[in-house]
């Protein structure tokens, strides 16, 4: 049987399978947590990666724990050849119930769809990959070079897993992260945060906290001003009509930075034609102490060096009564589109959907950044429309939902992935 139709079947065989497993990992509610006697993320991150792991040795892979910060599964414990590092992440981010159809860690099915905490991020392709790679050593298929699977548990919280294993295992060939969309992301914005703090107004409670939890989408905020706790949307133009700062001037130009949101106004509009313009958000407010502390996340195109962006920033603040302080910054990557493997996977993406579609470069952060050479490649459908309310399906927020066929189409594209890479590298030198 040719390979297309040895997919076909296999898909068919697994599918329940698949469905199931992710389903597992959906019910260990894998949020990052403090160091737990050997296991850095926590128990439950721990917990996670042992599932991953005693699954991949289930279908006759080999693994190796990295101290529960990574995993890693093979065909085979021998090196040979190029090496080509897949990746994904079963660590999720913190669950809000309160608006929520379906509980988080759960994994219900709800028609064509599982429905929890990290069913599309990032665990559904997880299973995706791990299931891929699975078919070559069922089907006693011979690679000629060195496939790994690494599945880490600090993805959502800083990703030192990854630096962490590449520490010890060096830099692949090439890396891949399943952690996108199809057909491939060739590009990742800078990641640049930092809070502006001010003295706060007599009359603000000092216990409260405006925005989001890192990593989560909330659709309501508290606010509590003069010991009165109001109930308020998600909106920072909103809250800043209240009296949060002790100098009105001051609190008009944080007013006017939340309405800036491609940093115009302190000078940090860079564009390229490759990733686009700045994007500028303010995410969280907090009123605890004597000063209102006040935080922004910045997405930088790819090109710009996020010193620049810190110099600029320090030098527009210096005559203003806002303290700046930088948190963090993460570099981003760009691949041009005529790097052979890129080409390779996005010509073969196009051959089996019968679409024409091109590689782009988005906001967010994954692995893929962390490789020398590397990119996002599946395993969503950046098109997918989701029968679920607004603010409700997608990663990250309410009723989190990974579509099954998409999945299925995951465990394809993987499969014949591998194998084309495979076949380009050819045989170790």
């Amino acid at each position: 049987m040719e390979l297309s139709g040895q997919i076909e079947r296999y898909l068919e065989q697994y599918r329940d399978e698949i469905v199931e497993n992710v389903c597992r990992m959906v019910r260990i509610p894998s949020i990052i947590c403090q160091d737990d006697g050997g296991k850095p993320y926590g128990e439950a991150c721990a917990r996670a990666l042992d599932f991953c792991s005693e699954l991949a040795q289930s279908k006759h892979l080999y693994t190796r724990n990295y101290d529960y910060r990574c995993i890693e599964a093979t065909l085979s414990p021998e090196q040979k050849g190029k090496r080509l590092v897949l990746s994904a992440h079963a660590d999720v981010v913190p669950a809000d119930e309160s608006d929520a159809l379906y509980p988080p860690f759960e994994g219900t099915i709800m028609g064509d769809y599982i429905v929890g905490r990290g069913a599309v991020d990032d665990k559904g392709p997880l299973i995706a990959t791990l299931y891929a790679l699975a078919f070559f050593a069922e089907h006693n298929i011979p690679l000629k070079n060195d496939i790994r699977l690494v599945f880490g548990s600090n993805e959502e919280m800083g990703m030192d897993d990854i630096s962490y294993y590449l520490e010890r295992a060096g830099q692949p060939d090439l890396g891949l992260a399943a952690d996108a969309d199809f057909p491939a992301v060739n590009g990742e914005k800078s990641l640049f945060k930092f809070t502006l703090s001010a003295p706060k107004t007599e009359a603000l409670d000092e216990v409260r906290t405006w925005g989001i939890k890192q990593k989560m989408v909330h659709n309501h905020a508290r606010l509590s001003i003069s010991g009165q706790v109001e109930e308020l949307l998600c909106e920072p133009a909103e809250l800043l009509e209240r009296p949060l700062l002790a100098c009105s001037k001051t609190q008009e130009l944080v007013r006017e930075l939340t309405q800036d949101s491609k940093g115009d106004k302190m000078n940090i509009h860079y564009q390229d034609e490759q990733s686009g313009e700045t994007l500028v958000r303010l995410y969280q407010i907090d009123t605890a102490g004597e000063q209102v502390r006040f935080f922004f996340d910045v997405r930088l195109p790819a090109s710009i060096r996020c010193q620049d962006a810190e110099d600029r920033l320090k030098d527009f603040f210096a005559d203003t009564e806002l303290e700046f302080e930088l948190i963090k910054t993460n570099p981003g990557y760009y691949i041009p589109e005529d790097d052979p493997e890129l080409a390779l996977l996005i010509d073969l993406y196009n051959r089996v959907t019968g679409v024409q579609e091109r590689p782009y470069v988005m906001g967010a952060c994954t692995y893929a950044r962390k490789f020398t050479r590397g990119f996002g490649f599946g395993a969503g459908n950046q098109y997918e429309k989701k029968p679920f309310p607004e603010g409700h399906g997608s990663a990250h927020g309410a009723d989190e939902a990974q579509n099954i066929s998409v999945l299925l189409h995951a465990v394809r594209m993987y499969i014949l992935g591998i194998y084309e890479l495979d076949r380009m590298w050819g045989d170790p030198e």
